[in-house]
């Protein structure tokens, strides 16, 4: 039977359902098939296939960044081949197979234009274009020599692999940089700006930073007065090759002006702020007229929305004094900033009097003052097909309320609550509750849009820094009185797992919210103050009589820190041309440094140990903590990406503190982190928790750690309309930095170590990483994302029969065979099943 994958497509639209070797024959039926198709058959007698195409760099040690080179050299071929549907399927075979007339069903036109590509047509002439598009590319990075040839290698079927040639030469090198401009003024200024360019003697040759140098100088005579000084007063980058071999010397050159007063500078005039613009009616009736510091503000309503003299901090233009671009800058994001306009505009007027005046004119639509928005969470936990345990659908509602402008200072007031309750909906057992997890909270916070410092900030300002400078620069301190805002937060949280623990926790803050750049954020917490209160049922008793560490860690606790509490620091990554980018977020915690400190200092004037103590029975918390996340991100088209996630963090008790609260510890598995394990039911390091194993419940888990080590790799494709696909892996784990007798194997270690009794063995943190790999669909639909991923452990942290089973490690040293999975029979109880909401990273 010789059949096509276009004749056997039919046989399935006909009706025709695969008996005896099931579907994943057909499936690998369909797959070998679909490389031996021959798609040129649907094409005239002229038309070539172009299957694939190639850079062939000649020279590569001559090319400087050879790699990011060949991939701007691949962006230029204007013709690309045609992709595959899930790497296996020509999609210009599901085009051209459903592209006869009679092919009008809607599976035909679902195959045809949804699975299916038009085919790409090989072109001579294109791809001569191409070449030359390479040459030019070529010649601006200073390759004045280079030549591109291409090459189409004809194969059977009337298919064509094409083949770039090129070969870069030797680089040119700057070997002098003139500035010049006709007009006296413009040319001193130009002089002055010239050492901060990027076009320096020895230098390679780039002639793509002629348009960075445009904009920086073009910048620069912005900052002096020059209001109207823009990139098309350059002439043309000339360039002379001839006076030394490989050199280059670079003449730019501004253009004398072409009108009256095209170079000339201007100072600041009037400065007026329209507090309640409105684009339907712009001008007229201002029932309120008020001036601050020479700003003028008007407003056609019976009040100010907000007072005037806060909104003149946010006016950074001053009157008389030349225009500084970088002010007119830092107006228009001051006033964004306060998130209390709509639109901001800021329009400019030469004065009709004195033609060397600019008069300036803020004009504020305000936003509406109060809103509503809610956010749905969903997330499935699966429990590997134990009998009785059943499956967690959990769901969490979160009401919020913003308040904008609440006291008249732009102030934004957030109030927010969540309801949350994970359900098993398969209650077989007695003990077994429908409400696994309770959770509620509410949340307020009020927001400054301005610097508040209680002196601290100051204070550090003149400490100097082991460093260098001091702790905080005069640079950092101006920025924050600029830009950041001040926030104000109180908290109430409620968890419940049922038969095991609850707990709340109330908590109030004052930090800082500071957006230093388009890619930088800071969020710092200074003040803080928290009450962790916890409920522990009988079962969890149990557990906690038999476990020190656990028991250490569970306890009715205050969380208090005066001068810092926590900094978190994110670096958004932007995009290269190569589609890649990589982000940070760092988190730095410290709870009961004061208190620490203050019995130390009262210890030296004691002769008794005294200490301050909460009420009997709770402790102050002391501990530190520091969160490393590092994400890479390939883009490769607008539906095809790899992402990559590097997650290191680590917890220390301090000052007398046993260990760090369990609240602040940390866990592993769940839909975002090791997706083949639930929620705390990982670890920590080769330790195995029998109740992960338990055939009556595995998700009331509580393993967690002070040491987190985790990878998480993703490659995500398109599948068809808003149907998104990925394959994934993890590996990681979780460990403690001390000994626990009572997890045996949970100590984080550099090499391997047996207990004294010689019992056990304790193997090295790299035999402990767990690993897992599985597959995902996501549904796309623009505002949300819904992620179903399954997952099957492939690599155990502990050594087992293959399936799972912990092995009797009674003094063996068991070889990295027992780690890993046996394939020898496949149990649909082994998946693990995860949902939610967005990508897991």
């Amino acid at each position: 039977m010789n059949l096509m994958v276009p004749e056997l497509m039919g046989i399935l639209k006909r009706g025709w359902r695969p008996a005896g070797a099931g579907v994943w024959y057909v499936a690998l039926l369909l797959t070998v098939l679909a490389s031996s198709c021959n798609t040129t058959k649907f094409l005239a007698e002229d038309q070539e296939l172009l299957t694939s195409y190639r850079i062939k760099l000649a020279d590569p040690k001559n090319v400087t960044k050879r790699a990011d080179v060949a991939y701007e050299l691949s962006t230029l071929a204007r013709q690309q081949p045609n992709g595959n549907f899930l790497a296996f399927w020509p999609r210009e075979q599901f085009y051209l197979d459903n592209n006869k007339p009679k092919d009008t069903t809607r599976i035909d036109r679902f195959l045809r234009n949804t699975l299916g590509q038009p085919p790409t047509i090989y072109s001579d002439s294109l791809s001569r274009i191409s070449t030359t598009d390479m040459k030019d590319y070529l010649l601006k990075l200073g390759y004045l020599r280079a030549t591109v040839y291409h090459e189409a290698d004809r194969g059977k079927r009337r298919k064509v692999d094409l083949i770039y040639h090129v070969e870069a030469g030797k680089r040119f090198a700057i070997d002098s940089v003139e500035f010049t401009s006709p007009d006296p003024q413009v040319d001193s200024l130009l002089q002055l700006s010239k050492t901060e360019s990027e076009l320096q003697p020895g230098a390679p040759l780039d002639l793509n930073l002629f348009d960075k140098e445009k904009a920086r100088i073009s910048t620069y005579f912005r900052n002096k007065g020059f209001a109207f000084f823009s990139g098309s007063y350059f002439d043309k980058l000339e360039v002379d090759t001839n006076r030394q071999s490989g050199l280059a010397d670079v003449y730019l050159s501004i253009l004398p002006a072409e009108r009256e007063a095209a170079y000339d500078r201007y100072r600041v005039g009037s400065i007026t702020v329209l507090t309640d613009f409105s684009p339907v009616s712009p001008g007229g009736g201002y029932r309120l007229d008020t001036t601050i510091n020479g700003v003028r503000f008007l407003s056609n309503e019976p009040s100010f929305r907000m007072r005037p003299e806060l909104l003149r901090k946010s006016v950074f233009l001053t009157s008389g004094e030349f225009l500084r671009y970088s002010d007119l800058e830092k107006t228009n994001l001051s006033m964004n900033a306060l998130g209390i306009y709509r639109f901001v505009r800021i329009n400019q007027q030469i004065d009709t009097l004195d033609p060397g005046i600019l008069n300036y004119q803020v004009q504020l639509t305000p936003s509406d003052r109060m809103s509503l928005g809610a956010d749905l969470d969903l997330n499935y936990t699966n429990r590997n097909g134990n009998v009785g345990a059943g499956n967690l659908i959990g769901v969490s509602l979160t009401p919020s309320f913003q308040n904008r402008n609440v006291f008249g200072g732009a102030e934004l007031l957030v109030t927010s609550l969540r309801a949350g309750v994970e359900l098993n909906p398969r209650v077989k057992r007695r003990n077994t509750a429908f409400f696994n997890t309770i959770d509620l909270s509410a949340d307020v916070s009020l927001y400054l849009p301005r610097f508040q410092d209680f002196g601290v900030y100051n204070f550090l300002n003149k400490i100097p820094s082991p460093f260098g400078s001091r702790i905080v620069s005069d640079d950092f301190l101006n920025q924050l009185r600029e830009r950041a805002s001040t926030r104000y937060s109180l908290g109430y949280e409620y968890l419940s797992i049922q038969r095991f623990y609850a707990y709340t926790l109330l908590n109030a803050r004052l930090g800082y919210d500071f957006k230093r750049s388009a890619t930088t954020n800071y969020r710092i917490n200074n003040l803080a103050i928290d009450v962790l209160a916890p409920t522990i049922e009988r079962e969890f008793e149990i557990i906690l009589q038999q476990n020190e560490f656990l028991r250490r860690s569970i306890g009715e606790q205050y969380f208090f820190s005066l001068f810092f509490r926590d900094l978190e620091y994110t670096r958004s990554g932007r995009v290269d041309r190569r589609g890649r980018s990589l982000s940070f977020n760092g988190q730095l915690e410290l709870a009961g440094a004061e208190v620490s400190l203050f019995n130390d200092a009262l210890n030296l004037f004691s002769e008794n140990n005294r200490i301050i103590t909460p009420k009997e029975g709770a402790t102050f918390a002391k501990y530190a903590l520091a969160l490393a996340d590092i994400r890479y991100q390939k883009q490769y088209n607008p539906l095809k990406s790899f992402a990559a996630r590097f997650l290191v963090a680590a917890g220390r008790p301090y000052g007398g503190s046993e260990a760090v609260p369990y609240v602040k510890q940390f866990f592993a598995g769940g839909a975002n982190s090791m997706r083949a394990w639930a929620p705390r039911g990982l670890g920590p390091g080769g330790f195995v928790d029998t109740l992960s194993l338990s055939t009556n419940n595995n998700l009331q888990l509580f393993q967690t750690g002070d040491f987190r080590l985790e990878l998480n790799l993703e490659y995500r494709f398109n599948i068809a309309s808003f149907f998104r696909g990925a394959f994934f892996a993890d590996i990681g784990n979780i460990w403690t930095f001390e000994e626990d007798p009572e997890r045996p194997g949970s100590q984080f270690l550099l090499s391997k170590r047996a207990n004294e009794a010689g019992t056990f063995v304790n193997q090295a943190f790299y035999r402990q990483l767990a690993m897992s790999a599985g597959t995902g669909l996501r549904t796309d639909l623009s505002y949300f994302l819904f992620r179903l991923d399954v997952s099957l452990p492939l690599r155990y942290n502990y050594p087992q029969d293959g399936f799972g089973e912990p092995l009797d490690r009674d003094g063996t040293s068991f070889g990295e065979s027992t780690y890993w999975r046996s394939f020898s029979s496949f149990r649909f109880r082994d998946l693990t099943f995860q949902l939610g909401l967005g990508y897991p990273f």
